[in-house]
């Protein structure tokens, strides 16, 4: 595992690798760089933030997180995000042009509403529609179970999973949700959520070739060097006493 130098306009320690072994990132490390990432690919920086959260989250549970969130940003490269936004209606929360929904946005405005009537309460059923890369939306979901002490179904294509009390509801949802796109409805009742247990290693493997496909997005978020930076460069004051 060979790094390249250090590139001075990365605000992060997480270095690029030219082989292809996997990197170990710290929890803290997963959620600055997919944070940078989803930036770049022009998420505000809000929604990034809240990308970096699902991504740590997934890897501090033993999925690829990583992986998830890149694939998810370079199959929504050329679409606006607005297109990607649920239209907040009580039941119904599809996109407004019938597209599929970014799961990030969605989970994030899913636990903005939490508590309100349109949200997901206890008694709800809401209609989502088509989610790419739904595993991303698990951690939103889990949030929402925890916070409001409700227990959350998951229903695509006939196939059900319930984020509740059980042992193994972790690798239920995980399963379900592993897929690029899913068509989902989540309804929810009262209850207590178990919280799986998440990794005890302190690092989560990434591969190379997810830490490069990162690094070009959040690379996005920097301004190239131009002969005016360069010349400005340095400070002016001298430095004699």
């Amino acid at each position: 595992m060979t790094p390249v130098p250090h590139d001075q306009t990365r605000g992060d320690s997480t270095p690029f690798f030219r082989d292809a072994k996997p990197a170990p990132l710290s929890r803290n490390e997963v959620a600055s760089l997919c944070m940078k990432a989803a930036r770049g690919a022009g998420m505000s920086w809000g929604m990034a933030e809240e990308a970096g959260f699902a991504a740590a989250w997934l890897a501090a549970h033993g999925i690829d997180g990583p992986a998830h969130l890149a694939a998810h940003l370079e199959q929504a490269q050329g679409r606006a995000w607005a297109e990607l936004c649920p239209r907040v209606t009580p039941g119904d929360w599809r996109a407004a042009g019938g597209g599929t929904l970014c799961p990030i946005v969605l989970g994030a405005t899913l636990c903005d509403h939490a508590a309100l009537a349109q949200g997901p309460l206890a008694g709800c059923s809401i209609t989502l529609g088509m989610v790419d890369h739904p595993i991303l939306l698990l951690p939103f979901l889990a949030e929402i179970a925890r916070l409001n002490k409700v227990l959350v179904t998951v229903t695509s294509a006939q196939v059900t999973a319930c984020i509740d009390a059980s042992d193994t509801w972790m690798q239920t949802a995980t399963e379900m949700l592993s897929g690029q796109a899913a068509d989902l409805t989540l309804t929810a009742r009262e209850g207590a959520l178990k919280n799986p247990p998440a990794q005890t290693a302190r690092h989560t493997k990434t591969s190379a070739d997810t830490i490069a496909a990162l690094n070009a997005f959040a690379m996005r978020t920097t301004v190239p060097a131009s002969e005016q930076s360069r010349a400005g460069a340095g400070s002016t004051l001298g430095d004699n006493d």
